[in-house]
């Protein structure tokens, strides 16, 4: 990378993961890219699998992703060794054919791949494991060795019982040794990471359908449709804040005790104090932090210095 300039990305990007020799960066049509640690990239776009990718997170130096190809009924698993060459995969119209499990295609490369018979709602992880939630199976938590540490039914909240969707499954964190699993409904219900035994269950008094939720550090920002957001701490609503519309992906600064949020066309730095925000022409789908500076990832491709 020469200076401040970065060759932007040769697809429309959803997500850009970091782990310790660099980036992977993911296509919103299921693209896998390498990137150095300068953001220059590594060989040529693959795409393992031909759907998008619901979700992705690093586990050490594992890439662990799902896809949901709704209109074919097809869901899919999968772990990948980071740094090995991502290879093509089959074509869209070979899952056409394959009806059967047995039969079943896999996305390519992979180290392990597993077929779901329901849609995968949430991934998250920490630095030895993963979890995810299956619709109307339950939370399921694996390791390294892509065996099944535990499982459990999917959580319900008897205050959002008669609230339509309010306790499907929107996102799954891990804080310490905890795992907290958040309900469209501002429902959170948290487990021991190691046992799957549940913790606590709470409903964050706030009116609206949660999106997302970014936590770190034990800070979380709770993002809802339409714009809203919701720094939540110890069990408080310390600050909300209305945004230009939902939110992309938002990370927590420690040092500065503030969240730097990608929203909609509007880039924003959020602290108890203030809120700085600078509009943008294109949509930041991600803010990544390289070689002390803070980066936009925009819809586009492009990479643009935080002007914040």
């Amino acid at each position: 990378m020469s200076g401040a300039t970065v060759q932007p990305l040769p697809f429309h990007p959803s997500q850009i993961l970091r782990w310790h020799d660099g980036y992977v960066a993911i296509g919103v049509d299921g693209e896998f890219l390498l990137l150095d640690h300068e953001l220059n990239q590594k060989g040529e776009p693959k795409k393992p699998f031909p759907s998008s990718v619901k979700k992705a997170v690093v586990v050490q130096n594992r890439l662990i992703a799902t896809w949901i190809e709704h209109e074919l009924m097809v869901a899919r698993i999968a772990g990948f060794e980071l740094g090995t060459d991502f290879v093509n995969g089959p074509e869209r119209g070979d899952l056409r054919t394959r009806t059967t499990i047995a039969a079943a295609l896999h996305p390519a490369g992979a180290v392990w791949s597993h077929v779901l018979d329901a849609e995968p709602l949430a991934l998250g992880s920490n630095d030895s494991q993963f979890a995810f939630m299956l619709w109307r199976k339950g939370l399921y938590a694996m390791g390294m060795d892509a065996g099944e540490h535990w499982r459990s039914a999917e959580p319900k909240w008897k205050e959002l019982e008669k609230l339509p969707h309010a306790e499907v499954t929107t996102e799954i964190t891990f804080e310490r040794n905890s795992i907290k699993v958040w309900s469209r409904g501002s429902g959170v219900k948290t487990y021991d990471a190691d046992s799957g035994k549940q913790t606590d269950s709470m409903t964050v008094q706030y009116d609206g359908i949660l999106h997302s939720v970014f936590s770190e550090h034990g800070e979380c920002l709770l993002c809802y449709d339409g714009g809203d957001v919701v720094w939540f701490s110890e069990g408080e609503i310390k600050k909300i804040e209305h945004l230009n519309g939902a939110v992309q992906h938002a990370k927590w600064n420690e040092k500065l005790q503030c969240w730097h949020i990608a929203g909609w066309r509007e880039e924003c730095v959020l602290s108890l104090d203030s809120t700085k925000r600078a509009q943008l022409e294109e949509i930041p789908v991600q803010i990544i932090e390289c070689m002390d500076h803070f980066y936009l990832v925009l819809n586009n491709g492009h990479f643009k210095r935080s002007s914040l």
